[in-house]
């Protein structure tokens, strides 16, 4: 999901993502995050992640995804996506807790990602139809987080008996296990445009129908928005471990010269 361009200039109206991390005490973390910068405010941007990453954990990993649009202000379709990938991201937390299968926070996502490209009439019908479409595997076709300890990536996410999903996208997930008190886990979900996803969903009697043809046009090279953030599971449902701007306002405002935590 990530295109590695080390010798493009950022151009105006693009969105950047940055997948980072720390380490304290041998542990890891991992957060993607996904905004909009200049050149300055991009240097800007990362000492605000830098302080909460490396100054606050004394060599663990950290891994933060975050993707950004290059010139500091979020257009109305980054928005739509951005707000899309972070409504999914904050239902998934507001549903964690003990004895929720992951398999479901998965579907949970999609769903709240296709609600939303629903509403910006990107795709049109009935939304519980495309998720048994499997339609939420074209926009995000990687698996919504996994384990975080020693490893950036820890094992245990299938233990003896468990197999792996083999419909799209869920065939990308990294655990199929119900939450237990104490795991440590990543929530990061995304909504990519991928030409070499799209193409064939748009062309499959399955699920052409579901496609407005002239509204993903103008999604065509505009990669996709991630959100990740570390949560550790309770007793009573989860904690978000992750402190960085999630919102537009804050982002943009961070973007613009505002310290963080925001007045």
């Amino acid at each position: 999901m990530f295109i590695m361009r080390f010798m493009q200039t950022l151009q105006d109206g693009d969105m950047a993502l940055f997948d980072m991390g720390a380490e304290y005490h041998f542990y890891g973390s991992d957060i993607t995050c996904s905004f909009p910068a200049d050149l300055i405010t991009y240097v800007d941007m990362i000492s605000v992640l830098s302080y909460y990453l490396l100054g606050s954990s004394n060599g663990s990993h950290v891994l933060v995804n975050r993707e950004f649009p290059v010139n500091g202000k979020f257009t109305s379709d980054q928005s739509l996506i951005y707000n899309a990938v972070l409504d999914a991201h904050n239902a998934v937390i507001s549903a964690m807790k003990p004895g929720v299968s992951w398999v479901d926070m998965h579907k949970l996502a999609e769903k709240v990602i296709l609600e939303s490209l629903k509403n910006g009439c990107i795709i049109v019908g009935n939304v519980d139809d495309m998720m048994i479409k499997r339609l939420g595997a074209v926009f995000m076709p990687h698996g919504l987080g996994h384990f975080l300890g020693i490893d950036t990536h820890d094992p245990g996410g299938y233990l003896k008996g468990l197999e792996k999903l083999k419909e799209p996208g869920l065939k990308a997930l990294r655990t199929i296990r119900e939450l237990q008190e104490g795991m440590v886990i990543t929530v990061e979900p995304g909504c990519y445009f991928i030409d070499a996803l799209l193409a064939p969903a748009m062309e499959s009697s399955n699920t052409a129908k579901f496609f407005d043809r002239e509204a993903i046009s103008r999604f065509k090279g505009f990669g996709g928005v991630r959100i990740e953030s570390d949560v550790h599971v309770t007793a009573g449902g989860c904690q978000n471990m992750t402190k960085c701007p999630r919102q537009i306002s804050e982002i943009e405002a961070v973007m613009a010269g505002s310290p963080w935590p925001l007045n």
